[in-house]
């Protein structure tokens, strides 16, 4: 239960292996009614930031409610059944040491799997994330955090663009794996012009997400659910030392069935060739929602293994 801080959890680069599962952010950005103006902007986190690492990152089974949701400044990262009510955020930025004329690229280690000894050593090629069950909602936008979001934009900040728009849409530019790997066939030299397919965006995969309140998927998503329908309303509520999820998404949450996900429906971490698993190796089945009950039937996306859940104390 991580809420009202400058910044919910920071996992910065050799953060391979690492899980997080079954928390509740809120509040992590610019507390509400502060004083929310220019200067202030320049301390604006997130719910989770994750910073130079190639994976595998796994987050799943999360309710993330602050207007910036997840920091992406890395690769190797899924995402599966959470509630995501904040924007993805510096998708494609945040990698570079920020030299003014020459090319900065960080270098950050990777690891054996499972071991603490370095395997290499690479720079971030952006992309090899993975969306799978997660349910999507545009709050509204705090005048502030959007003007500060448009500033990145005009002036393209290679760190934060400051992204509080809901969905995977940020990365429409990136290749599906079908499209990546088929530029690579029947290549096998170096030296060419044709070379730059080594550095180019690695590819995103996406499965069994809802999009609300003008949420956006990402453009190669083939399945995705966007109602344009119904209004979702989602904030916690603190009574008698409880805090609740007040909403009405479980109302409108479509009957649609999600794939029950395993650790091999989930492409490996493209750097370290590391599965999304558990520590010693052994795979992971996603049966387990934010409360530890097993999922069975028709599994529902977001963090939830039923609806009937929604009305029990978070904590």
């Amino acid at each position: 239960h991580i809420h009202n801080c400058t910044r919910g959890i920071w996992l910065d680069w050799q953060a391979q292996g690492t899980r997080v599962t079954q928390n509740l952010f809120y509040d992590n950005v610019i507390p509400k009614k502060y004083n929310e103006n220019k200067e202030s902007m320049g301390g604006c986190a997130e719910d989770l930031f994750i910073e130079v690492s190639h994976g595998p990152t796994l987050v799943d089974n999360n309710i993330f409610l602050s207007d910036r949701a997840v920091k992406i400044a890395a690769q190797g990262v899924a995402l599966v059944h959470n509630i995501i009510a904040g924007g993805l955020v510096a998708v494609g930025k945040g990698t570079n040491n920020g030299a003014p004329t020459r090319p900065s690229p960080r270098y950050t280690p990777y690891h054996i799997p499972h071991r603490t000894e370095i395997a290499g050593f690479m720079t971030i090629l952006h992309g090899d994330c993975k969306f799978y069950n997660n349910v999507f909602i545009q709050q509204k936008m705090r005048p502030a955090l959007k003007e500060a979001m448009l500033e990145n934009e005009r002036t393209n900040n290679d760190w934060d663009d400051g992204n509080i728009k809901a969905g995977t849409f940020k990365y429409d530019k990136y290749p599906t794996f079908e499209k990546w790997v088929k530029q690579f066939d029947g290549y096998c030299g170096m030296g060419s012009v044709t070379t730059d397919r080594y550095y180019s965006e690695l590819p995103v995969w996406a499965g069994g997400n809802v999009y609300f309140n003008g949420a956006k998927p990402m453009k190669q998503e083939k399945d995705a659910v966007v109602d344009k329908t119904n209004k979702v309303t989602i904030c916690c509520e603190e009574k008698d030392g409880k805090i609740t999820l007040k909403t009405n998404l479980y109302d409108v949450l479509p009957e649609t069935a999600c794939k029950l996900m395993h650790t091999d429906d989930i492409m490996m971490a493209f750097e370290p060739e590391e599965k999304y698993e558990n520590p010693d190796g052994s795979p992971i089945t996603f049966d387990t929602d934010f409360f530890g009950k097993k999922r069975s039937g028709a599994v529902l996306p977001g963090c939830f293994a039923d609806k009937s859940e929604i009305s029990k104390p978070l904590f």
